[in-house]
C-alpha cells in the first residue's frame, strides 16, 4: 500500500473513497441480473460515480443507476456507426425523458471556470 500526502487543498475536488473497490452495478436480464462493471463516472455531479462505461466488442455500453440502489435504472448503447440507444428501468419514478421543458444550457462561470447548470 501506498500512502499519498495530504494534498487535498490543491486539489479540491479529488475525492478517494476508502470504502475500498466499487461494487459492480447490476443491470437486469431475461435470465437474471448481470454485473455491468463499477461505476465510475459520476453523470449528475452529486458527488457519487453512478455510472459504469464499459466497451463491448460491438457497443460502448452506459449503466447509469439513478437511485443508488445498485442496478443499472437507465442503459445506453453507442454502436460504432454512431447510433444510441436508451432503454430506462420500468419502475423509473419521475416524468418520462421527452416529457416536459427542455432544462436550460449550462454555462461557464467566469470566475471559477466551472460548468454551472441552469445558467
Amino acid at each position: 500500500m501506498v500512502e499519498l500526502p495530504d494534498d487535498s487543498a490543491l486539489h479540491p475536488e479529488a475525492h478517494v473513497d476508502p470504502g475500498g473497490p466499487a461494487a459492480e452495478l447490476l443491470v437486469a436480464a431475461p435470465d437474471g441480473p448481470h454485473a455491468l462493471g463499477p461505476a465510475t463516472v459520476d453523470s449528475d455531479a452529486d458527488g457519487r460515480a453512478d455510472t459504469a462505461v464499459v466497451a463491448g466488442p460491438d457497443a460502448l455500453e452506459l449503466g447509469t443507476d439513478v437511485d443508488g440502489d445498485g442496478r443499472v435504472d437507465v442503459l445506453t448503447r453507442v454502436l460504432g456507426d454512431g447510433t444510441a440507444t436508451t432503454a430506462t428501468a420500468p419502475e423509473l419514478p419521475g416524468e418520462g425523458w421527452d416529457e416536459g421543458p427542455p432544462p436550460p444550457a449550462p454555462t461557464i462561470d467566469p470566475v471559477t471556470g466551472r460548468w454551472v447548470r441552469g445558467g
